[in-house]
């Protein structure tokens, strides 16, 4: 498996897309140093991505886009806006309760981002706030989108692991949302020393509570309907997700009228792009994960790390280092197809639950995309806000620091992870 991890450097430094680069090496080891068919290589392929929760990525990936387009994601910001963004540095707040609760419904990152950047953009500039900074921030914030379920993370890693993702979408609530507490402290402690930020458009207004939180209610049960129906075991995860393109299909059309049929194949084609790239780095990814299962590698690298690192914490460390700094150069998705089944097998010979490795792997993957030089929701909020990426890059220490600390006690405490799946009876 040595040479196999060379080459797989050597083309990636070439510049060869990921999916080709895996699939190559993998190729390459069955020829020369397994002596089975190379029609293995074709078979894993394949069953690689023959598993029906698979299915729940392209629908969470279009109800996601749904949402966006019929007004949703907006109304959740309104909502946002009504609680907390009446006090100093409010829009800051706003920016993170938003990400927070639409990482609940879309599950994907770059989708909140975007959102969040937009529907925010214009007031930011009209009371002076630090755009670079704004825009790190939400960055930083819609990561939990990777956290918070219903994450595509969490699914790939629980389909890899055969884990349960019921139990894993309940292992990343409380971490998400302790990560959450920590971006509202960085957005108050930020706003704290500009007096600038004082002079608030309005008052805080109950009314406007009300009135937004009734506009909000479409998009909470879209929440309410995936979460709900997941844990408490009415649908399966993909039936949950094609549920929420039904039901985001049909507020974004019945109720408040801003999707359009003429919207829709535009929609479809943009989550069935990415979704089949994601897929089929999934399905790439399996053969590896294969080769890796039967090598006898994965047993011997555990002897090893036993015999240099004594005990669990040290292997979290450890483990934590090196994925955040691979989370700087490769994408969260791909280490996780990677390294995610490796690394919880490992994780099992320390004594460590899969269900809590599963989840600190993702919260590395989840910083890594806030992490120059190839920060994935750094360049969406960049991008969006008109700033160069370098620029908003600088302000995001602060957003990172946040969320290595929510994941430094969550590798500290298995309770922040395993305490709900216990008690809703996933695990024992």
């Amino acid at each position: 498996m040595i040479v196999v991890a060379l080459a797989f450097l050597v083309l990636m430094a070439l510049g060869v897309p990921i999916v080709l680069a895996i699939g190559s090496v993998a190729a390459l080891y069955v020829l020369v140093f397994v002596d089975v068919p190379i029609v293995v290589v074709a078979h894993r392929f394949y069953t690689g991505i023959n598993n029906f929760t698979l299915l729940a990525i392209p629908f969470f990936v279009l109800s996601g886009l749904l949402m966006e387009a019929g007004g949703l994601s907006r109304r959740i910001v309104d909502l946002a806006s009504a609680l907390v963004g009446w006090v100093r540095g409010g829009l800051l707040m706003v920016a993170v309760v938003a990400s927070t609760a639409l990482a609940a419904m879309s599950g994907s990152g770059s989708a909140d981002a975007a959102a969040v950047t937009t529907v925010l953009q214009a007031e930011l500039r009209k009371r002076n706030y630090d755009i670079d900074f704004a825009a790190a921030l939400i960055a930083g914030s819609a990561t939990l989108a990777q956290i918070i379920p219903p994450s595509l993370m969490l699914v790939i890693i629980a389909v890899q692991n055969n884990l349960s993702v019921g139990a894993l979408f309940l292992a990343g609530v409380v971490p998400g949302l302790l990560a959450c507490v920590l971006l509202l402290v960085v957005a108050w402690r930020h706003a704290r020393g500009k007096p600038e930020l004082a002079a608030v458009v309005e008052p805080f207004s109950a009314a406007r509570v009300g009135t937004t939180f009734v506009a909000a209610i479409p998009a909470i049960g879209m929440a309410v309907l995936i979460l709900g129906g997941i844990i408490g075991g009415i649908m399966t995860p993909t039936e949950a997700a094609g549920t929420a393109v039904v039901y985001a299909m049909a507020v974004g059309m019945l109720v408040h009228r801003e999707l359009k049929p003429r919207m829709l194949p535009a929609i479809f084609v943009r989550a069935a792009t990415f979704s089949a790239g994601l897929l089929l780095l999934v399905a790439t990814a399996n053969i590896l994960n294969w080769l890796a299962a039967t090598s006898g590698d994965i047993d011997r690298l555990a002897a090893w790390m036993g015999s240099v690192l004594t005990t669990k914490l040290a292997f979290l460390v450890a483990i934590n280092v090196v994925l955040m700094l691979l989370g700087m150069f490769v994408e969260g998705i791909a280490l996780i197809l990677l390294l995610g089944s490796v690394l919880t097998t490992l994780g099992g010979a320390f004594g460590i639950d899969p269900h809590q490795m599963a989840v600190i792997i993702v919260f590395n993957c989840a910083i890594g995309l806030i992490t120059p030089p190839f920060g994935a929701t750094l360049f969406v909020t960049a991008m969006v806000a008109g700033r160069p990426f370098v620029a908003v890059a600088r302000r995001a220490f602060m957003p990172w620091l946040a969320l290595t600390l929510a994941l430094a006690a969550l590798t500290a405490f298995p309770t922040l992870s395993l305490g709900l799946p216990r008690l809703a009876g996933f695990i024992d």
